[in-house]
């Protein structure tokens, strides 16, 4: 039975028994009768023009055209160059204050009294082709922080190129890679910041694996004939993920063209539930970098411990020792190439031991640091962190000046900042 046929024996099945029930002769019930072949006239009448209406499309047919509408958006994305780009950045609005300058410091930093970054970054073939990445650190020294582009050769293996950050410690250069405000002593002092070269990185189950071949740092000497040599060595890391909680990383940079000096740091970290821990061991020389002209040497550890008061609300404690004794004082950072003897260095608290007056004690014994930190960060919302953080410096020796002369052991360091990422 076709479906017209069956709309029209229900219509009339459920109309027949009411006009029944009103029928009170043989002419009302003819009446009747008439009145709802009329009414199923015009039912059938539309039951016709419905069916006589044009089909919409298929399911497989919309499905087709949404495939099509997408294949042309993604042609559109890829031609205008946006396909693989993504964009983001990091900006801290930061107060400082000490209790030797005096100074009332506000600045949009980098988590050390830098600028703000732009990451700019962009991936072929989901990433298994041609990579580049720009960051950008308007109003720094240096405004280029990294640039680098990556081809990959298959498993797990990438030609890395370009200028790109060092590679040392478990801290990274801006703030929201960070819990606390500053760095700690050994990323400030004890080794290189930017490598320029050409290296690869590799991923082999839990390891993973980079180094490069290049310059370091932008820095080198002009010979006598007036030519320009830039440092050139070679700088690592290799990276162990004991497990979903605990990693393990070893990395190095050492050179011997121009500036010869060798940097070994050892770190790991642990993360699990409400705790965090990180911990980082440095070993360093840099030939004729000491105070007395010889070479510095230096060892250095750092330690950081992190509880969640709240899921929010997260408990800092961070102690950093850095031991600089040998031939009057010297690090990679801190140090005294080409100017044997010169200037003792009164902001690091490193350099010459020295005494109440700012005289050195001895040029053969350099001053040894200690930082310990205390501080919070509070997460706001998904994107933005408050952070705080009060802080001790101590030297061994009266390294320290302050505003008005006078050199002390001990410099005190309080600060909070707003950290704003996209």
């Amino acid at each position: 039975m076709s479906f017209q046929r069956k709309l029209l024996v229900v219509a009339m099945a459920s109309v027949l028994p009411m006009a029944a029930a009103h029928a009170q002769s043989a002419a009302d019930l003819q009446k009747e009768i008439a009145a709802l072949k009329a009414q199923l006239q015009a039912l059938q009448q539309k039951v016709e023009a419905l069916g006589a209406a044009p089909a919409g499309p298929s399911v497989s047919q919309q499905i087709t055209r949404i495939e099509q509408k997408q294949e042309l958006a993604e042609t559109a994305l890829e031609e205008s160059g946006f396909k693989g780009l993504k964009v983001s950045g990091v900006m801290e609005a930061s107060y400082l204050t000490d209790d030797l300058g005096k100074a009332n410091t506000f600045a949009a930093g980098d988590g050390n009294g830098g600028t703000a970054m732009l990451e700019i970054t962009k991936t072929t073939e989901d990433g298994e082709g041609v990579n580049w990445t720009l960051r950008l650190t308007p109003g720094a020294a240096s405004l280029v922080h990294e640039a680098t582009v990556s081809y990959g050769l298959g498993d797990g293996h990438r030609i890395v190129g370009g200028l790109i950050p060092d590679y040392q410690g478990y801290e990274g250069a801006f703030s929201h890679q960070n819990l606390l405000l500053t760095h700690n002593a050994l990323f400030d002092l004890a080794g290189p910041a930017t490598y320029a070269g050409l290296g690869m990185s590799h991923e082999i189950g839990d390891v993973t694996a980079k180094w490069m071949l290049g310059n370091i740092d932008g820095v080198g000497e002009t010979d006598a004939a007036g030519i320009y040599k830039p440092t050139t060595g070679l700088a690592y890391r290799l990276d162990w993920t004991v497990s979903e909680y605990t990693y393990i990383g070893l990395s190095g940079a050492h050179a011997s063209s121009t500036r010869s000096f060798d940097v070994i740091a050892l770190d790991a970290g642990y993360s699990r539930g409400d705790w965090q821990l990180n911990g980082h061991l440095n070993f360093g020389q840099l030939k004729a970098g000491a105070f007395n002209g010889g070479d510095a040497s230096w060892s250095g550890v750092s330690g950081l411990v992190g509880y969640k008061l709240t899921p929010r609300l997260q408990l800092l404690a961070r102690a950093d020792y850095l031991e600089n004794g040998k031939n009057g004082g010297g690090t990679y950072v801190a140090n005294y190439l080409n100017n044997p003897g010169g200037d003792v260095m009164t902001d690091s608290g490193l350099g010459p031991e020295l005494d109440s007056d700012g005289a050195v004690i001895d040029a053969n014994k350099g001053a040894s640091l200690t930082r310990f930190s205390l501080g919070t960060n509070y997460l706001l919302n998904a994107s933005t962190l408050w952070k705080t953080e009060l802080r001790l410096d101590q030297s061994s020796g009266h390294n320290f000046v302050n505003d008005a002369g006078s050199f002390g052991k001990t410099k005190t360091t309080l600060g909070t900042s707003m950290v704003v990422k996209f």
